[in-house]
């Protein structure tokens, strides 16, 4: 199973996380894009398109819920996958999360195994995993 030539966006304002992600989906030979904060990830959104994206609610400058809306209201932007994952991990943020239409809610601390995972469904569900 291959990531080969996928395009994933990571949005993780903890470095370690951010790194220990990357790590696991670059084996596959994905190409990994990180980012730190809403103002970078709408740049980076505005330049480069993505096949999924790994999405913490809580960035530096704001909930990561904004990043979403922007998503989920665009046409060209509302078809990719998001996964949340977030240190919010009361039953209610989680509902909330896929309340607001995210594919996926995983909460900190995680598997990195289960994350894996769950990446490879959300891409083999939208046509992009190669087995």
């Amino acid at each position: 199973m291959t990531y080969s030539g996928r395009r994933i966006l990571i949005v993780e304002d903890e470095p370690i996380v951010a790194r220990l992600v990357a790590k696991i989906l670059e084996g596959h030979n994905a190409h990994i894009s990180t980012s730190a904060t809403i103002k970078e990830t709408e740049a980076l959104l505005s330049k480069e398109t993505f096949d999924i994206i790994i999405l913490d609610r809580i960035l530096p400058d704001g909930d990561g819920v904004r990043i979403f809306r922007k998503l989920r209201s665009s046409p060209d932007l509302r078809l990719i996958p998001v996964l949340i994952l977030s240190g919010k991990d009361r039953l209610a943020d989680q509902a909330d999360g896929l309340d607001l239409g995210a594919d996926d809610y995983m909460t900190k601390p995680f598997s990195l195994v289960e994350l894996k995972a769950r990446v490879e469904a959300l891409l083999r569900r939208a046509g992009k995993f190669v087995h």
